[in-house]
């Protein structure tokens, strides 16, 4: 046998492994946002309320579903783009409208909307940002869903939808909070975010703070349905309403004027004892019917997750917590490359699963299917 000219060997050697990036794993970024935050912004992170059995059950729900990987499926290569509430997406996911971002990042929002950008997805902002929805909105072209609480005046949540609409945001997202939260970690570490919410979009020169006082003091009844529905007609932007976790939810949503359902838990960040989402999906997919879009958070921590969130009925996914690490770890580069490496994740998984596309996923890719 002749001897293998020299290189020849090296050219045919698997690099795929091979990378130049800082970050090679979603592992990798995390422990580096934990190295970067002190031990009280990392529970900030990381936490759940009471004994946080729903934010580890979020994810533990995740693993048990088992794929069942088909042979000679032949699949093309898969395509991970997809369109939700007419927005076309390199994969189905937004960043989630998290607060007190600047917490992890001084650029907080500004990062993540130039770094969603980049990876071309859609940018969530919540009314808790460490900046103001229009600062957030001229960061990047894709800060399109504007999230905010319904609670206090029926005027002062209208008046700041105008000023999303405004802004050039192009959805709302509303949604409830019925009391304060509670979580243990922060209160044993006496914890106050880096931010102000009353200088970022309340105040003078922005809108009146009496919903943030309400949120916080509790002085009068919460909003009910009624209330909703009066505000969601008098939006003038369509909305989504988020914390949908049943089938009465999604009806009651819909009913309201909602064209599209957030299911989430908060990230087990609200009430403790709550249902995972992806366990609660099926029954809101199944009530809400074939055509409402459905975003879907709490327990995302992988490119899998996204497939077994979308196989089971979501059209995408929004991404809080990772997000928040990439933002931790590097700022703007640390979000580009957590959504990067869970795109390529999501890629990865639609080809095991034997599916060319997005729309090609189904219950059908679960071992326990038939």
């Amino acid at each position: 046998m002749a001897d293998t000219p020299t290189g020849q060997v090296g050219t045919a050697i698997d690099d795929r492994f091979a990378s130049a990036e800082r970050f090679t794993t979603l592992r990798g970024l995390r422990a580096e946002a934990e190295r970067q935050l002190s031990p009280s912004a990392w529970n900030y992170l990381w936490t759940g309320t009471g004994d946080e059995r729903t934010a580890d059950d979020n994810t533990a729900a995740f693993d048990r579903r088992q794929y069942t990987t088909p042979l000679f499926a032949g699949i093309s290569n898969p395509d991970t783009s997809t369109t939700v509430l007419g927005y076309d997406l390199g994969f189905p996911a937004f960043t989630a409208p998290f607060g007190g971002e600047a917490t992890f990042h001084p650029d907080g929002h500004l990062a993540v909307g130039r770094a969603a950008e980049r990876a071309g997805i859609q940018q969530m902002v919540p009314v808790a940002a460490s900046y103001s929805l229009e600062d957030v909105a001229a960061a990047s072209s894709v800060a399109s869903v504007f999230q905010l609480t319904f609670v206090g005046e029926e005027d002062h949540v209208v008046e700041m939808m105008h000023r999303a609409a405004d802004a050039g945001y192009r959805h709302i997202c509303v949604t409830y909070s019925p009391i304060r939260q509670w979580r243990e970690r922060l209160l044993e570490d006496r914890f106050s975010p880096r931010t102000n919410l009353a200088e970022s979009n309340f105040g003078q020169g922005r809108s009146d703070p009496a919903p943030l006082v309400e949120l916080l003091e509790f002085t009068q009844p919460r909003w009910n349905w009624e209330q909703a529905k009066r505000a969601i007609a008098r939006s003038p932007l369509p909305c989504i309403v988020k914390g949908v976790q049943s089938a009465d939810d999604a009806r009651a949503s819909i009913d309201a004027g909602a064209v599209g359902l957030y299911v989430s838990n908060y990230g087990g960040r609200t009430i403790d004892r709550t249902a995972a989402t992806i366990d609660l999906l099926p029954e809101i997919r199944a009530a809400a019917g074939p055509d409402i879009p459905i975003v879907l958070d709490s327990g995302i921590r992988r490119g899998s997750d996204i497939a077994t969130a979308i196989a089971l009925g979501a059209d995408a996914v929004a991404l809080g917590r990772l997000v928040a690490i990439g933002l931790a770890a590097d700022g703007e580069r640390g979000v580009l490359r957590t959504l990067e490496l869970l795109q390529q994740e999501f890629w990865t998984t639609l080809g095991h699963l034997g599916v060319s596309s997005v729309a090609e996923l189904s219950p059908a890719v679960f071992r326990n299917a038939r």
